[in-house]
């Protein structure tokens, strides 16, 4: 009796020893593979519980019990301590929130749960359905799909657990669908907005995912990211917040050698390459298992083929062109404009090889549109982050602008103030993706330069690190602006025969022209 005491005081005042306690209700005969993530993400999900974490994002790789204890056990616990408590739990589909909702129902309707903590509330047997039931203290836990209507509805800890499917990973539509839903229908339900919780959990997806919206929006830093990847990655260690286990120290991952994983005696060397070998791509693998859309090196376009420029100059350049994607609205719903400048010059052997010079890229209305595209001409420098006085001497020799609808318009308009401004129609050249890997032949031999940033030269300039991150997500990106606007210049010098693969007859070498000394603002 004393130690069924014993182990009930341990479960009421730890979620982790609750649920090795209710394992068996869960899971039935499976046996239970204890491991130190568990007890991370229980302890965390206990701050949420105490108020000490308001705002809390988990993202963690597949079967690894996310579900089951942020949406089966974390409620049935804290039912334990506070009945009255109100949740509400979304998913990118009703009926994977309807089956958490009925696995935590049947746990706190077990004998196991009910002899011990049975006389603290009783489920109210009107209000007890497969997406809805309350108990007698006014406490409840009701689920919805994303995008579904929550109005009239709340809680005062809110949970999105799956929100993206990974089955929708290239849909945009549906993407940019649940980041407006949690926006607009979900975080606004709390019941008290001073006290109240959000909780977010899922394997990540791609870069404009659920995870990734709450981040870009986290301008306050309000939120707790715990971020467990399945092989430990030493420049990515988590690090949240003082917990109980911790001696007064900030939490932290664990692990100390890259590579090490995440739960070895569930998912070990074998069965995570099983796992990989299932996952497929190096796109799905770096989001779902490492919690990093993108893998470390790049995808299609790999970091190492861009050649790091190390002097504080530019070379002696012959041509320069600038080139632009253009979106067609300012709003949320719609893509960037972008522009990057690139400068052809020639190598120690008399061979052409391209370097960018600036980047620029924003959510404008087409009249601010036309006034960027002119500065931008008048000086690539002048992005709009310092002051720049235009010196005549990083004018671009052509811009090129793709042939859409304001892309039109803005050809027209700059050809009035006598801007040499060419359409570039990449339909061509194929999709985007066929458009990529046209140009990766170039890349990969070694003729696109990026700037590296001095004294040390090891690390890019700010600008020339935005672009270079983007090639290597896609076409996972944000965005997929400067991407097409870096595949559009260099698919002009390729098929143009200014860029040449090595295999290739070089071209005979012409005389180099000093001009453009100066590379885009430093931000």
């Amino acid at each position: 009796m004393a130690e069924e005491l014993s182990a009930r005081r341990k479960a009421e005042i730890s979620l982790h020893q609750f649920t090795k306690q209710a394992w068996p209700q869960i899971e039935g005969n499976r046996a239970f593979v204890d491991g130190w993530h568990i007890q991370a993400i229980c302890e965390h999900l206990e701050a949420v519980a105490r108020g000490e974490i308001r705002r809390l994002l988990i993202n963690v790789p597949p079967r690894t019990m996310k579900s089951t204890l942020v949406s089966v056990v974390f409620p049935a616990w804290l039912w334990i301590i506070r009945p009255e408590e109100q949740f509400a739990y979304a998913s990118y589909s009703s009926a994977l929130s309807m089956r958490d909702s009925v696995r935590c129902r049947r746990l706190i309707s077990s004998p196991w749960y009910q002899t011990r903590w049975g006389h603290i509330f009783n489920l109210v047997g009107d209000q007890n359905t497969k997406s809805r039931f309350e108990n007698n203290q006014m406490g409840y836990r009701i689920s919805f799909g994303v995008n579904s209507s929550v109005i009239g509805e709340g809680g005062n800890i809110l949970c999105v657990d799956d929100g993206n499917n990974a089955m929708d990973g290239e849909s945009e539509t549906v993407r940019e669908s649940t980041n407006l839903w949690w926006d607009t229908a979900w975080s606004i339900r709390l019941n008290d907005p001073k006290t109240g919780a959000l909780i977010a959990v899922q394997q990540r997806i791609d870069e404009l995912d659920l995870s990734a919206h709450i981040m870009e929006s986290d301008i306050n830093k309000e939120w707790t990211y715990l971020i467990l990847p399945m092989e430990f990655e030493s420049s990515r260690r988590a690090k949240t917040i003082i917990l109980p286990s911790t001696n007064g120290k900030i939490w932290q991952d664990p692990r100390e050698k890259d590579g090490d994983l995440l739960w070895p005696n569930r998912i070990g060397e074998k069965e995570l390459k099983q796992l990989k070998a299932s996952l497929g791509s190096e796109y799905a693998i770096a989001g779902q298992l490492q919690q990093r859309p993108a893998p470390e090196t790049g995808g299609i376009m790999k970091k190492s083929w861009f050649q790091l420029w190390k002097h504080p100059s530019p070379p002696n350049m012959f041509q320069v062109l600038q080139s632009w994607d253009t979106a067609l609205e300012a709003n949320e719903m719609n893509a960037y404009s972008a522009c990057s400048t690139w400068g052809l010059f020639y190598d120690e052997h008399k061979v052409v090889n391209v370097i960018l010079l600036g980047v620029w890229r924003g959510r404008v209305e087409y009249p601010d549109l036309r006034k960027m595209a002119k500065r931008l001409y008048e000086d690539y420098r002048d992005d709009g982050s310092i002051e720049i006085k235009p010196d005549g001497a990083h004018i671009p020799d052509i811009v090129l602008v793709e042939s859409k609808v304001s892309g039109i318009s803005l050809v027209q308009d700059l050809r009035k103030t006598g801007i040499m401004a060419v359409k570039f129609d990449p339909n061509k050249y194929g999709d985007k993706i066929l458009r990529v890997r046209k140009i990766t032949p170039i890349l990969e031999a070694g003729r696109v330069w990026v700037p590296a940033r001095p004294p040390g030269y090891t690390t890019l300039r700010s600008f020339a690190d935005t672009l270079v991150q983007m090639c290597s997500i896609f076409p996972n990106a944000e965005s997929r602006d400067l991407v097409d606007s870096m595949t559009q210049v260099l698919l002009r010098l390729v098929y143009g025969g200014y860029l040449t693969h090595p295999d290739d007859e070089p071209r005979e070498s012409g005389s180099t022209k000093p001009k453009h000394t100066f590379y885009g603002v430093e931000k």
